[in-house]
Formats: structure tokens, C-alpha cells, sequence
């Protein structure tokens, strides 16, 4: 592919559209995160006791590299970057289940080995009281998701495999197009809704009400509602008063919105 064909196809509808996409989903977790944060802080003790809350700084600033590296084409940087976030979404999620620590930095000093090993089995451990069928499955979906970009951490055979069979095609570094910021794009929305449905299960049950139930009882319209877990999360406050005369309108539009 020529400097001149790449630019053509990079001002294209189809191109323009997957960027958007990146902007919207960077914008929606980033709403997500800065909504749980502010909401919980009001309690006085969990901007400093929530592990969770703590780490946003931190995961805002993956979200954001993401951004910017996704925007110039270099995918497989991203892939590592979203590892991170599935890997201190476990790690924070575990932490504020059971850590009884009182300030951040005692539970840094408290986990301090598992902070510093790359091992996610502490999921299994999890309680997601939101999902009654299907945890077992989300768990499953995490770690798998999370075998599939550790082959992009280090130096692995699958990764230079990969960046030689594009290279042949005529899509080095630098070059990708719209089906390559289309894959990255599916893989990004399902690594968000992981660090989603991290959040949720950190922070008080209402956070996650008041974010998602509008004052008329709707769901709030939000990009990471296409996921099938935020969409059972979302169910499960069905019993708010406001929702009661509007409930199969709800039902039918979960079904229809779950894309991922």
C-alpha cells in the first residue's frame, strides 16, 4: 500500500466511523469512572480506603494512551496497555473485597507481592453478585481475554508472526487502515466493559443505580450499554419505583441494544 492509498483510505466514511468509536468509548468509561468516583467520595472514607477509586488516576491514563497510540496506528501497544487494565481491575477489585486496611498505602504495603506479580487468579476468587448464571462465564471470558494479550507483552512468536504476515500485505507499522482500528476497536470495548464491571463490583451497589437509572426509569444512553454484562448489571435494578410501569420497554431494549 502507497503513502497516497493509505491517506485515501484514511478520509474515508469507513474510517471515520471507526474513529469515532474510539473517541465515544474513551469518553463513555471515562464518564463511568469519574461518575463512581465523585458519587462514592461523599461517604468521607473511600477516596482513601478504596483501592479501586485510587487507581483511576492510573487507568485514565491508559484509557488516554490509548487514544492517542490507536490514533497513529500503532495497535499492538494498545493491546498491552488494555492487559494492564484488565490486570488492575482484578488486582483493585480483589483488594477492595478484602483488604481492611484504612489508607491506600497500607494496602499497597499489605498486597505488595500480589501487586507485583502479573498472575490474575485472584478472580476466581470474586464474588460477582450481579451475574446469578453466568459469573463462571464472565471469569472464563476475562482469562481468556487475558491470555490473548499477553501474546502482545512480550516478544512472542504469535506477535512477530502477526507484524510479518502485514508487513507482506503492505501494512507495516504506521500503516494501518479501518479494518485494523475495527479489530482493535472490539477488542477495546470488551476490555472497558471488563474494567466496568470491575468498578460496579467496588464501589456501593447505588453507584452503579444511579449511574445507570435515569430519573424517568430509562437506561442512561451510553455507549458500554451493548455489553451483555453492564446490561444484566442494569437489570438488576429493576425494582427502583421509577422503573415499575416501564419494565418490558426496558427489557426490550436491552435485548436489542447487546451487541458485545
Amino acid at each position: 500500500m502507497t503513502k497516497e492509498e493509505l491517506n485515501e483510505e484514511l478520509d474515508s466514511e469507513d474510517y471515520k466511523i471507526e474513529l469515532d468509536r474510539l473517541y465515544i468509548m474513551r469518553g463513555s468509561i471515562i464518564q463511568c469512572l469519574l461518575f463512581c468516583y465523585h458519587n462514592s467520595i461523599r461517604d468521607g472514607i473511600s477516596h482513601e480506603r478504596n483501592f479501586f477509586l485510587r487507581m483511576i488516576d492510573d487507568i485514565s491514563q491508559s484509557i488516554i494512551s490509548i487514544n492517542i497510540l490507536a490514533k497513529e496506528g500503532i495497535s499492538n501497544t494498545c493491546l498491552r496497555e488494555l492487559r494492564y487494565l484488565i490486570e488492575v481491575g482484578i488486582k483493585s477489585c480483589f483488594i477492595v473485597t478484602n483488604s481492611n486496611k484504612k489508607t491506600f498505602v497500607e494496602q499497597i504495603n499489605e498486597y505488595e507481592k500480589l501487586l507485583n506479580s502479573s498472575n490474575i487468579n485472584q478472580i476466581n476468587t470474586l464474588n460477582f453478585y450481579y451475574f446469578e448464571n453466568c459469573s463462571e462465564d464472565f471469569k472464563t471470558e476475562v482469562k481468556k481475554l487475558y491470555g490473548f494479550l499477553s501474546k502482545y507483552t512480550h516478544a512472542s512468536s504469535h506477535q512477530l508472526l502477526e507484524r510479518l504476515e502485514r508487513n507482506s500485505t503492505g501494512r507495516p507499522i504506521g500503516y494501518e487502515g479501518t479494518r485494523e482500528l475495527n479489530e482493535l476497536n472490539n477488542m477495546i470495548e470488551k476490555v472497558y466493559s471488563v474494567v466496568i464491571v470491575l468498578i460496579f463490583h467496588s464501589v456501593a451497589q447505588y453507584v452503579p443505580g444511579d449511574f445507570l437509572v435515569e430519573e424517568n426509569g430509562k437506561t442512561i444512553d451510553w455507549y458500554f450499554t451493548k455489553s451483555k454484562y453492564v446490561s444484566l448489571i442494569d437489570e438488576k435494578f429493576d425494582y427502583k419505583h421509577e422503573r415499575q410501569q416501564i419494565l418490558k420497554e426496558l427489557a426490550d431494549e436491552r435485548k436489542r441494544r447487546i451487541a458485545f
